[in-house]
């Protein structure tokens, strides 16, 4: 036995594998067959020295095991793969947009005479609560309940007095006299000719 020996052993024993073996870089792409092929000086080291030896072995086998593992996953992967993947998530964003699109049309318009502005519903209902379906519909009852809950909470945002119809410009037209009638265009008539 060789005085080394303990000094192997303890060296051995204290590779625990949390640290890595940088010294050694082409014993990771060794086959695994290498892994145990006899080492120099194996036969020189007692039974302690052999047992830590095999450990880390056995450890060196199972880590290799599982990067080469790894390795399979990650080429396994295909760019179609990916591509497919992004354009799914692709499809996923844009559709989600259309929804979100519909949606607030759809409440503007059933908001529309009843709320003193519509765009009012988009900012104080939540907009999650609905689906779109697969046709682009909404259900007009969950949206019409929505709106009329609203009003319940918030009063102040319902429209005043029905439709606003625009007031008379008195700069347009004959400005509030009614339709001229025969006897008032033959006095304009005389009242120019004087």
């Amino acid at each position: 036995m060789s005085t080394d020996t303990p000094d192997i052993v303890a060296a051995l024993d204290a590779t625990d594998g949390t640290t890595p073996v940088d010294d050694a870089p082409e014993a990771l792409d060794a086959p695994l067959d290498d892994v145990d092929a006899p080492l120099e000086g194996e036969e020189a080291l007692s039974d302690p020295g052999k047992q830590a030896l095999d450990r880390m072995k056995a450890k060196l086998r199972t880590e290799r095991a599982a990067r080469l593992a790894a390795e399979a996953r990650v080429n396994d992967l295909t760019p179609a793969d990916d591509a497919e993947r992004i354009a799914r998530e692709a499809e996923g964003r844009a559709l989600a947009k259309a929804n979100g699109r519909i949606l607030s049309a759809e409440i503007r318009a059933a908001a529309a005479g009843k709320l003193s502005d519509p765009t009012d519903a988009l900012t104080f209902i939540d907009l999650s609560q609905f689906d779109v379906g697969d046709d682009g519909e909404v259900d007009q009852d969950e949206i019409a309940e929505a709106i009329a809950d609203l009003l319940t909470k918030k009063p102040y945002l319902a429209a005043q007095g029905g439709p606003k119809t625009p007031k008379a410009d008195p700069s347009q037209g004959a400005g509030g006299r009614g339709a001229a009638t025969a006897a008032d265009r033959f006095a304009q008539q005389v009242g120019n000719l004087i």
